[in-house]
């Protein structure tokens, strides 16, 4: 009798916990915005005080203008998908290098201990600092913004693909062994399920941090092309309006594509604990 009202309440539950997550993710929606629409306000309320020369600091209403104006811009749209190409192609490439030995070192602690120090060393070169390199082997083009895309986007692919498969019971690479699984078949049916997500978190903190290297690397690398050579353009013209406008576009394509990601996670790993009512 017990068993079975506890059986009638479990839907209930479930929809009480569905509608917790939304009103959770509205909660959070809301305080963003109010929190933009604060930093704006003393963005123009600092502008006005002219306490810096307006060509430097313009109004935020200009900008904000003339980044509505950008949305409408075909030339500049162009743009925006030639930098979305670039970081779209490096972000694919650093999934297919990192995953891999993500999931190596994670599996095997003697390999990982040997190269802990190496990543730990290596991770915290910032992407532009290879700038130089980059263009000396691929010159000024997209093909050397697309390689400093992968250098930034590795890392945090490769950290969370290896806490991943250290976060992996135990116990159930014992089933697996006991019902004789070859090591393949244990990573794909076993490991790679259960890290998956911490993959998934890795994914998309990295295409936060590739959009930005993206636009970063054609403003020095890039041949012209993209965000960053339209900003490089645009600066030459001695009004900084069009280049706060193109950032703060950047700015909110990388919030919604950080929305995107966010909402493919919670679909995808509704079944883990860290995204069950509400998600990230």
């Amino acid at each position: 009798m017990a068993a079975g009202h506890r059986d009638e309440l479990q839907p209930g539950a479930r929809a009480g916990s569905v509608v917790s997550g939304r009103n959770a993710r509205a909660r959070a929606v809301a305080q963003g915005a109010v929190g933009a629409a604060v930093a704006l306000g003393a963005w123009e309320y600092v502008a006005g005080l002219e306490l810096v020369r307006p060509e430097y600091l313009p109004s935020a209403l200009t900008v904000a203008r003339f980044a509505t104006d950008l949305v409408a811009d075909s030339a500049f749209l162009f743009k925006v998908l030639v930098t979305l190409g670039a970081m779209g192609a490096g972000l694919a490439l650093a999934v297919l290098a990192a995953v891999p030995i993500g999931l190596l070192l994670g599996r095997f602690p003697r390999a990982y201990r040997m190269t802990r120090v190496l990543v730990e060393a290596m991770r915290p070169i910032p992407a532009l600092a290879l700038a130089p390199l980059a263009i000396l082997l691929f010159g000024l083009s997209e093909y050397a913004t697309v390689s400093l895309v992968v250098w930034t986007s590795v890392w945090p692919i490769l950290i969370n693909s290896i806490y991943g498969m250290h976060n992996v019971d135990p116990v159930a690479y014992e089933t697996a062994r006991s019902f004789g699984l070859s090591g393949w078949e244990t990573v794909r049916r076993v490991a790679l399920p259960s890290a998956a997500p911490f993959i998934g978190t890795g994914i998309r903190i990295a295409a936060g941090i590739a959009l930005s290297v993206a636009v970063a690397g054609e403003m020095v690398a890039g041949g012209g092309d993209g965000i960053g050579g339209w900003i490089v353009l645009a600066s030459s013209g001695g009004s900084l309006v069009p280049v706060y406008a193109a950032s703060l576009f950047t700015g909110t394509l990388g919030y919604l594509l950080n929305t995107v990601l966010e909402w493919g996670e919670r679909r995808l790993f509704s079944w883990h604990s860290s995204l069950r009512g509400g998600g990230a």
